[in-house]
Parts: C-alpha cells; structure tokens; sequence
C-alpha cells in the first residue's frame, strides 16, 4: 500500500495504485499510518494548539457521514462548507463525498449575497457553517429554496426551521454501522468550485475525483519531499489550490497539516509551529518583503549594505546551482553570510521552511529575487481552477523565478490564436454546473482548455505568462501597456497595500492605491495636510508626493507606462466587501466601479464615459 523509499520520499508515501477517488485515498492514508499526527490546529475553546491522528480523523469522517446520512444526503447532493481552515473543514467535505455527494466550498470572508449565490446555483441541500448569523446573513441575501438543514457551531437556533446545532447531531451520531450505501466512482463529481466572478457571476467547476486525485499526485511527485513535513494551510481551503497542493498532498506523503485559522495569525503561526512548507499567494511574500525593507529602514547604512550585498551573493550561487551561472570568488563568503545574515531575515518565516511555494497570480520578481538570495528558493507554479488546478512549477533544480515552471506529469500545453495557453490533461474539468453555454466558450471539442492567460513563444520548455488575453490598457495615444507588472510594482511601496492602474481611453495611466491610515497620517501632517479632512486626501501635495514614489519604483518602465495621475483612498479593499477574491486578487472592476468619481476627476472628466479602465476588457478572477 505505500512504496518504498526511494528518491529520498518518506517511507509512508503512497503508490498511484492505491486509490482511484479521494475517499480511497482518504482510506489508504488511515490505513498505512493510523496512529501518524494528520492535522495540527488551535483550539480557541480550549485555547491550546491540538494534534489528532489519522484515526480520529477517521472515526470524526464517520460520525460527520452519519450526521449527514440523517439529513438525507446522498449520491448526486452538493453540501456547502462555511468553515475556517481546519480539519472540521476536510472532515466534512470526506463525509460528503463518502455519500456520493459533491463539496461546494464558500468563503468566510465574502460577502452574504456572493455565498448565497453559491448555496442557491449549486442547489446545495445541507449548510455547514461555524455562526448562525451568517447563515442568517446569507439566506436573507437569497432564501435558498433548496436548502434543507445548516448546521452551526454557535448561534441561536431559533432564528430559521433549518438551524441545526453540529455539536448536538455529532454528539448523538455514535452508531458504529457502516454509513456507505454507495461509494463514489472514479469520473464521479467530487466538488464544485466555484471561481471567484470578477467578470460576473462566479461558476461552479465541476471536478471529478480522478481529475483531483490526478492532479495532486502530479504535484506530488512535482515537489521535492520534505522530511518530517509540516505544511501549513492558510489559503482558504474553498480553493481548489489550497486542497490539491496542501491537504490531498498531504494524504500521498503522509505529511501533517497546520492549520492557519484566520490572516491574522499568520506571522504567529509561522514563529511559533515548526512549518516547513508554505503553500502561498503572491502577498504572503510581498508582505514579507515589505517588512523585510521595513526593519532595514530603521538599521544604519552598512546593515542595508550588508543585507544587500548577502542577497547579491545568494542569488549568484543560485544561478550556479541552476547550471546558469560561473564561480566567484565572493561565493566562499556564502556559508558565513547565509548563517549570520539571510537567517536573521528570514526570521519571519519561522526557523524552519524548507520548501516555498507560490501560485494564484504572478510573484514580483524583485520578491522573488530577494526570498532566492536569502536562501529560499521559491518556486512559482500556475494553474487555474478549470484545469484541476496545477498546470506547471518550477522544480528545485530547474528553477527559473521569473517563469512559472514546467508542465507537470500528464499535463499537455499548445498555444493557440494571439499566444493563449491551451492545456490538457486528467485534471481539467466536466464543465461548468448548469451553465452549457460557458463550457462550450472554454473547452473545445479536443479536450482542450482555453485558459485565457496569454504565453511566451520563445521557450518551448519553461512557461513563461505575458498577461491576459484582454488584459492590455489602450491609451489614446495609441500605447499599450499591460496594467499587472505596474500594480506589483507599486505595491511594493511600503505605504501602498492595493492598487489598480488605469488608462482605457484616456491619455495617461493613473492609479487608485489603498493606504493604511495609521502609516498615511504622519506623511499628511508633514506635507502640511489635514488627516482629518476627506477632502485632504485629493490634495495636489499628496498625489505628487506618491507621483514622485512611484517614479524611483518605475524607472524600467517605457515612459508611456508610467504613473502620471494618483488617487489615494484609506479605505480597506477585502473579501468582505467584494473588492479582493479568495485569493488575494484585486476585483479591478469593482474596484474601478467603486472609485468611479476619484478616476474622473484625475483625468478632468475628459474621457469618454463607457470606457474607464482596463475592467472592461478584461476577465480576470
């Protein structure tokens, strides 16, 4: 039932052969190692971090199967899941799917009419939730017609017929018959993720079993093993990404789980748990670069210089050991500035992490540049929910930071009309759920997925994505200038969270960038603004002083692509109010929606009305 030891794999690692579905691989994993740490959490209600075994995540599935067994789940249901990261959360989706049902995952964060719109297009019947209030939130955005139970871990359950304590149903599910009635097939619909919609509704991908299981053996076998692994699940596991390439990985190598329950213990996690493998989004790095350039700033000069020399040195001994660089001589400094110098910096990834990875969006490459001269190599790989999700990454001995890698075992690429990325294999998926039309607009008769992400031509090897295929700013002048390389530039200013650049029609580009108050208040009253006022937030001062920011950033940027017009706004762009995916992508055009008024006034309302932004040519999620 697991294979032997070689290439340096941990001895528990699982063969292809041992499951067709997820159950089974659920299963093989219990009975390989029964006694083995699976999942590592905080428990708020005991206020202590717990361990729990692959046996008790087996008899936990069991009780959660039979609770929903009682609800009349069954072969062909959706269950929707509106849970934290944590066990709870993969338990739940194991049940269902041991039921022949299908997992639909919501995020906690999103707002109540986009979780509704997910409970009601998928037509799932039972609700798993941790607060009644926000199922209350939820069904007052739509009543959700097909919703038969939600259970919840706290809250009132006098509010709505369908509040259903989860403690009180697993409390009384002790029955030790076996809940099957019928096990899941290979080509069954196993989950129905749900991207994020940025360009309209968000639609439900339809995976099946062997496209997921395929999927993350492939990324198992793509990523180096880690002895004694502890990887940590911070993505919201409503991802597709998040699932594969952390917990259904997990389950191959016999690897444990931490579990990140909210961002903002993050950092908290990462100092305090021995995390070896961080499964990431483009932020978690930049937020570590930005604090990384944070401390420097308070350090005297030859600290900055050091660091900087450290990082220098570190990514030519990595272009050595990637065969693409030659020996210097200030490479025998490596060992001494790697032990005193880059461990110091990278304090904030714990004392442990071994193993980097980043994918959802591209990776800024003066973050990249930074993580692989201190000695963390990250690899950047690209997927996309309809293909699985992982398409290609890097490996650690063929790894180039400003490519997102190479194809993964059984995935086929060509590119097709204007340099899009076609892609095949066991992992894409059956279609859209109930939506015919859109899955014949993405999937071609040959099997072959439209990605819409547009590709270099010049390696037939490496992948190496050029944007959107709509995604280009056409400016009345005639430039064109692709709007994601500026916003990764830009947030790497310390004062700037989020941005979005625009310029659709108009004759320069501009930016509308987020600011956290409380860093922002001091520059104001130093520039001789009112904090207070709204109204200082429009001052010529202000924009000019970012202009001049922005300007030191850009300086590889064309002239035509630079930053000429600068909207500030404090405001907080998140998930919970619709202008941030899952993610961490920016909803550029609910964004630009929002701050319609601000972008006028920065081209002096001289644009043409249909056209603000770059948000309307594009489908980004």
């Amino acid at each position: 039932m697991s294979r032997a030891p070689t290439e340096g794999r941990p001895a528990a690692w699982l063969d292809r052969d041992s499951a067709d579905t997820l159950c089974g691989l659920f299963d093989a994993r219990v009975a390989a190692t029964p006694d083995a740490p699976a999942y590592r959490f905080y428990s708020p209600r005991r206020g202590a971090w717990l361990d729990r075994t692959w046996a008790e995540t087996d008899r936990r599935v069991a009780a959660w199967t039979r609770v929903l067994k009682a609800q009349g789940v069954g072969a062909g249901d959706r269950v929707a899941i509106m849970l934290r990261n944590s066990p709870e959360w993969l338990c739940v989706e194991q049940a269902a799917m041991r039921l022949g049902a299908m997992s639909v995952g919501l995020f906690c964060a999103d707002t109540p009419a986009s979780n509704a719109h997910l409970v009601a297009h998928s037509q799932s019947c039972v609700l798993v939730a941790v607060k009644a209030r926000w199922v209350m939130r939820l069904l007052a955005a739509d009543p959700c017609e097909h919703l038969r139970a939600a259970l919840v871990f706290t809250g009132g359950l006098d509010e709505d017929a369908r509040l259903t304590s989860a403690d009180a149903a697993l409390e009384a599910a002790t029955d030790d018959t076996d809940p099957f009635e019928t096990r899941p097939r290979a080509d069954d619909v196993a989950s129905l993720v749900y991207t994020s919609g940025s360009s309209g509704r968000a639609r439900g991908a339809m995976l099946t079993h062997a496209n997921l299981l395929s999927n993350a053996q492939d990324v198992a076998d793509a990523l180096p093993a880690v002895a004694d692994e502890y990887a940590l699940s911070y993505v919201p596991l409503a991802h597709s990404y998040e699932r594969v390439v952390d917990a259904y990985r997990a389950m191959i190598t016999g690897a444990r789980i931490v579990f990140c329950r909210h961002p903002r213990f993050l950092g908290l996690t990462l100092a305090r748990e021995p995390v070896t493998t961080l499964i990431g989004v483009p932020r978690i790095y930049e937020r570590f670069y930005i604090e990384l350039h944070r401390w420097l700033s308070r350090h005297p000069r030859w600290i900055k210089r050091l660091v900087a020399t450290t990082i220098n040195v570190g990514e030519s001994v990595f272009e050595r050991q990637q065969g693409r660089g030659r020996f210097a001589l200030s490479h025998l400094a490596w060992p001494l500035l790697r032990y005193f110098v880059a461990r110091r910096c990278l304090r904030l990834f714990g004392a442990h992490m071994q193993l980097a990875v980043s994918g959802a969006a591209a990776l800024p490459h003066p973050v990249a540049r930074t993580l692989v001269g201190l000695g963390l190599p990250v690899l950047q790989g690209y997927g996309l929910t309809e293909a699985g999700p992982v398409v290609s990454v890097n490996r650690v001995d063929n790894n180039e930071i400003d490519s997102v890698g190479v194809a993964i075992n059984g995935v086929a690429t060509k590119i097709g009309p204007d340099n899009e990325l076609l892609v095949r294999s066991p992992g894409v998926m059956h279609g859209y759920w109930r939506d015919a039309e859109a899955t014949a607009r993405v999937l071609s008769p040959g099997g072959w997925l439209h990605t819409g992400d547009k590709v270099s031509r010049l390696d037939k090897k490496r992948l190496y994505l050029t944007g959107r295929m709509k995604e280009v700013i056409v400016m009345t002048s005639g430039e064109k200038a692709s709007p994601e390389p500026i916003e990764e530039t830009l947030r790497l200013d310390p004062l700037v969270t989020r941005a979005i650049v625009v310029g659709e029609a108009r004759p320069v580009l501009a930016a509308v960038i987020s600011c956290p108050a409380h860093r922002l208040t001091p520059i104001m009253r130093r520039l001789g603004l009112d904090p207070d006022t709204p109204q200082a937030l429009a001052a010529a001062r202000l924009e000019n002083y970012f202009l001049e920011r922005f300007a030191r950033l850009m300086t590889q940027f064309p002239a035509h692509a630079q930053i000429r017009r600068v909207a500030v706004t404090t405001d907080g762009w998140r998930q919970d109010n619709s202008l941030v995916t899952a993610t961490d992508k920016t909803r550029r055009r609910r964004v630009a929606r929002r701050y319609a008024t601000d972008i006028d006034r920065l081209y002096g309302r001289r644009a043409a009305g249909q056209k603000t932004d770059v948000s309307q040519n594009t489908n980004l999620g």
